[in-house]
């Protein structure tokens, strides 16, 4: 996860046996309940390798025109040197 600044709250509604368990692991990875919903909500929402292999597949059918590694990169190049 990105360190950012914790800002935002959120309330939510836990079986009692729920919260004993976030308490225990927490409790037992010197960690809080807070750290221990963060990392749940970043893994669920994590990009797998699938997701991520399709996103290549689906680029590769854009059938884009693609120059020499030399040609781009004298490309990008100039683009970054525009934006000075």
């Amino acid at each position: 996860m990105v360190q950012n600044k914790l800002e935002a709250r959120l309330e939510i509604r836990l079986a009692p046996e729920q919260l004993k368990n976030l308490k225990e692991e927490a409790a037992a990875r010197n960690a809080s309940v807070g750290s221990l919903v963060r990392e749940a909500i970043d893994l669920r929402y994590e990009v797998t390798e699938n997701q991520k292999l399709d996103a290549v597949r689906k680029l590769a059918e854009l059938d884009a025109p693609v120059s020499s590694w030399d040609e781009m990169k004298s490309e990008i190049e100039k683009g970054v040197h525009k934006q000075r």
